[in-house]
């Protein structure tokens, strides 16, 4: 790999990525921005050719992109020298990094985690970081935000995208994917981040233990930094803790639904015994999140 690797940190939404993000971005050498989005929206797609202009209109046109602050004549300068689409996006990226006064960079936006096959035919240099989290945590955590109607519904979501990430990822050359698990990362902090520079090829540094000086800014440069609120509080395993956040019932069916996925990442099991009631209804949530999938994938495409 001739260039240095360019991580992308990806995963399930509450699975800590934001708290990762905060630790790398400590590194004296390492910036990570705001979520991304544009990388693969944006990507040139049916063999069309690579427009610097519509690029710089898009990003200027994107709340999400505002939120890197970065003067919209800089950023033109940046992509109008690009030789294509991935140099347009290393240079965007290189020129958030600089104003941070640092030499590398990388990309956090967790909803990467079901475009990997793009991402790594776009960048040879990009190593995936697969943060995963228990999803009964993850579940309880929707479920508190509103980001899901039930907690069922949070398991299947996280069910099928750790799936397809550790799928794409393990499908990828030697080298390239890394999991990073959000239990480790609290329990042995320095551990598992010398674990992830060594995969990504970043000399550890001892500031990445303690992220809080840099905390609040991370937080601000979210779409939503009151969902970060523990973030400047130093790393703890004893934030939320599903034995003590769900009742049995709702246990029961998250592990009907996820049992597989979360025995296969090595998770405990719960032991609850799930009742005939509660077998019917993880199977009609089952039935119920199938249906809208594929009326999802019928629905016609918007008009351009």
């Amino acid at each position: 790999m001739s260039q240095a690797p360019f991580p992308f940190f990806v995963g399930c939404g509450r699975s800590g990525t934001t708290l990762v993000r905060a630790l790398v971005d400590a590194h004296p050498d390492m910036a990570i921005p705001p979520e991304s989005h544009f990388v693969v929206a944006e990507a040139p797609r049916g063999g069309a050719a690579f427009d610097p202009a519509a690029l710089v209109s898009a990003l200027a046109a994107s709340d999400r992109f505002a939120l890197w602050e970065l003067d919209r004549d800089a950023v033109a300068g940046a992509v109008r020298g690009a030789a294509d689409y991935p140099d347009a996006v290393r240079a965007t990226f290189a020129l958030w990094a600089r104003r941070q006064g640092k030499a590398r960079y990388g990309d956090k936006t967790p909803g990467y985690v079901v475009h990997l096959p793009v991402i790594a035919g776009l960048f040879p240099e990009a190593v995936v970081v697969h943060v995963v989290r228990d999803g009964r945590d993850v579940a309880a955590s929707f479920v508190e935000l509103g980001w899901a109607g039930t907690a069922e519904e949070a398991a299947l979501h996280w069910r099928l995208r750790v799936s397809r990430g550790r799928r794409a990822g393990r499908a990828l050359a030697p080298g390239r994917y890394h999991e990073l698990r959000y239990e480790d990362l609290v329990a042995d902090p320095e551990r598992t981040l010398r674990a992830l520079c060594e995969a990504i090829a970043l000399p550890f540094s001892p500031a990445m233990v303690d992220h809080r000086a840099g905390a609040a800014e991370v937080a601000r440069t979210t779409s939503h930094p009151e969902y970060h609120r523990h973030l400047a509080e130093p790393v703890t395993a004893d934030l939320r803790d599903w034995r003590h956040d769900l009742d049995p019932s709702t246990l029961a069916r998250i592990e009907l639904l996820a049992g597989p996925v979360l025995a296969g990442l090595g998770y405990e099991p719960s032991g609850v015994r799930p009742s005939a009631r509660d077998r019917a209804a993880a199977a009609g949530h089952r039935a119920r999140w199938e249906a809208h999938r594929v009326s999802r994938r019928l629905r016609p495409p918007r008009p351009s």
